[in-house]
């Protein structure tokens, strides 16, 4: 995964309207975040840990989310 940025508060946020993706792993789940643009802001991975989530999105603002599971997967309601 290539790395594109880091998250120092949400700077790299202002002024966008945001598409986040996460593709939920058991362990590890990997997100990016897009601009309007559709343009790469961010791609990074954080653990699959209610804690992790929670310190990872809660410096970005409300956007739009798109996730990805695996049929096996708990996340799946």
């Amino acid at each position: 995964m290539k790395k594109i940025n880091t998250v120092r508060g949400n700077m790299i946020f202002k002024g966008h309207k945001l598409t986040i993706g996460v593709d939920l792993g058991d362990q590890w789940s990997c997100y990016c975040v897009l601009d309007e643009a559709g343009k790469i802001i961010l791609e990074q991975e954080v653990a699959t840990t209610p804690e992790a989530m929670k310190q990872v999105f809660a410096r970005i603002p409300q956007s739009l989310i798109a996730m990805e599971t695996g049929t096996h997967s708990p996340w799946r309601g």
